[in-house]
């Protein structure tokens, strides 16, 4: 069961980088640039970070098991 909800977390971690992905070449494209950009990357950083983790623990437990 906790492994289902790691997924799920993951999926939206997912589908959030993708979306942060987005709006940073949108804002890129219309230049609105600098002050939307620096709000972007950390925020995608720290959601790539989070992903990686729950991957990690995703992949120990399944080891475990």
């Amino acid at each position: 069961m906790a492994s289902m909800t790691i997924q799920r977390v993951l999926q939206l971690v997912l589908v959030a980088i993708v979306l942060m992905i987005a709006f940073s070449l949108l804002s890129f494209l219309l230049q609105l640039g600098v002050a939307l950009l620096k709000v972007v990357f950390p925020v995608l950083v720290i959601l790539l970070v989070i992903a990686v983790i729950l991957r990690f623990v995703e992949l120990l437990a399944k080891r475990r098991h």
